[in-house]
C-alpha cells in the first residue's frame, strides 16, 4: 500500500509540474525591472520601453524570455496551443528598414545571423533547412525581391526561412467599415500584434491592429499548419531585429504570452510612453550643404577680382602719361 501510495504521489507530482511548464505565462505592461535576455544593440530604457536596435547600422540584436518554454505534449509529441500579443512601433522613415521579428526558436542565440533582410536569425548558409526549427511572424518594412517580398510594409509567417509562407499588406479588418484598412509600421506610432495558435485545430492566427482599436474579429492572417514537425522541445520565445543602411529604432512597449490558453490583455494606459523627438538633419548633409556654400562663394569671389582686374587694366590703357601725375 506504502509503496502505491508513493508512486501515485510521485505522479501526481510529476503530472503538477508538467502542468505548470505546459501552462507557462507572463504579462509585461513595460519592462522596467523585467529578466530578460538581451544581446547586441538591445537594452531597456528608463521608463521601460524595450528598445530592440538604435541608429546603428549593419547591427543585429535579440531579446529573449529568460526561460525555455515547452510547446510540445511530452506524451504525444503534439505541438500544444500558445498565445501571444505585444505592443511595438517602429520610428518613422520614409525608407523602411529590414523590421523585426517575434520568434520562437531553440536558442537564444544566433551568433552567425546576418543584419539587413536576414532579421538576425538567419545567414545564407543555415536558411531553409529543416534543422532550423524556427518559427517567426516578421513585421518587414523593406522588400527584398531575393525573399519574395510582397512589398515593403507586411506581416508574414516564416517557418525555417525568410521566404514567407503566407503574408499580407500591413492591415486591419475594420468591423465598422467591413474593410481592410491600410496601416504603416514605419509610422512611429504604436501598433498591437496577436498571434494565436489552436493546437487540436492546427490553426495559426495573425492579427494587427492600431492601439486605439479593439481586437478585430478577422485576423490579416490564417494558416491552416501543423507547427508540431516544427517544435523540439523545449524552445525560447523572444525577438529578433537587424538595421540597414539608414539609421531605425523599433520599440516594444507591453508583452503577453500563454501557454495552453489566450495572453493576458494588455494594460495600455500602464504602457511606457514613447519619446516624442524630433528628426534632426544629419551632420553629413551640414557638411554638404556647408561645401555646396563655400565653393560657391569661392567662385562669386574669383569672378569679382576678374572682373576688377579687367576694369583697371581697361581704363589704365586710357590714361596718357602726363595724366597720371594728376
Amino acid at each position: 500500500m506504502f509503496l502505491e501510495f508513493l508512486v501515485w504521489f510521485l505522479l501526481l507530482g510529476l503530472k503538477s509540474v508538467a502542468s505548470q511548464q505546459e501552462d507557462v505565462g507572463f504579462t509585461y505592461n513595460g519592462f522596467q525591472g523585467v529578466n530578460m535576455s538581451l544581446d547586441s544593440l538591445a537594452q531597456i530604457t528608463d521608463n521601460g520601453l524595450l528598445m530592440l536596435v538604435n541608429n546603428t547600422n549593419q547591427q543585429v540584436s535579440h531579446v529573449f524570455f529568460p526561460h525555455p518554454i515547452h510547446f510540445s505534449n511530452s506524451s504525444t509529441g503534439n505541438a500544444l496551443s500558445f498565445s501571444t500579443t505585444f505592443v511595438f512601433a517602429i520610428g518613422k522613415t520614409r525608407f523602411g528598414g529590414p523590421g523585426m521579428a517575434i520568434v520562437i526558436g531553440t536558442s537564444r542565440e544566433f551568433p552567425d545571423a546576418l543584419p539587413s533582410g536576414y532579421f538576425g536569425h538567419f545567414n545564407m548558409t543555415n536558411i531553409s533547412k529543416p534543422s532550423d526549427h524556427v518559427i517567426a511572424i516578421e513585421l518587414d518594412c523593406l522588400q527584398n525581391k531575393e525573399f519574395n517580398d510582397i512589398d515593403g510594409n507586411h506581416v508574414g509567417i516564416d517557418i525555417n526561412d525568410l521566404k514567407s509562407v503566407q503574408s499580407a499588406p500591413a492591415s486591419y479588418f475594420s468591423d465598422k467599415e467591413n474593410r481592410y484598412v491600410n496601416l504603416s509600421l514605419t509610422s512611429g506610432q504604436p501598433l498591437q500584434l496577436w498571434v494565436e495558435y489552436y493546437g487540436a485545430e492546427n490553426q495559426l492566427n495573425v492579427t494587427l491592429a492600431p492601439i486605439n482599436v479593439p481586437k478585430p474579429t478577422t485576423p490579416l492572417l490564417s494558416l491552416k499548419i501543423d507547427l508540431s514537425q516544427y517544435i523540439v522541445d523545449p524552445m525560447y520565445v523572444g525577438f529578433s531585429s537587424a538595421t540597414y543602411l539608414l539609421p531605425i529604432s523599433y520599440y516594444v512597449l507591453g508583452l503577453s504570452f500563454k501557454m495552453n490558453g489566450e495572453a493576458r490583455e494588455l494594460t495600455l494606459s500602464q504602457l511606457p510612453k514613447l519619446r516624442q523627438t524630433r528628426h534632426k538633419m544629419r551632420p553629413r548633409l551640414f557638411i554638404v550643404a556647408f561645401s555646396v556654400i563655400g565653393v560657391t562663394s569661392v567662385l562669386i569671389s574669383i569672378f569679382i577680382l576678374q572682373f576688377i582686374a579687367k576694369k583697371k587694366k581697361k581704363f589704365a590703357q586710357v590714361l596718357e602719361d602726363w595724366k597720371l601725375d594728376y
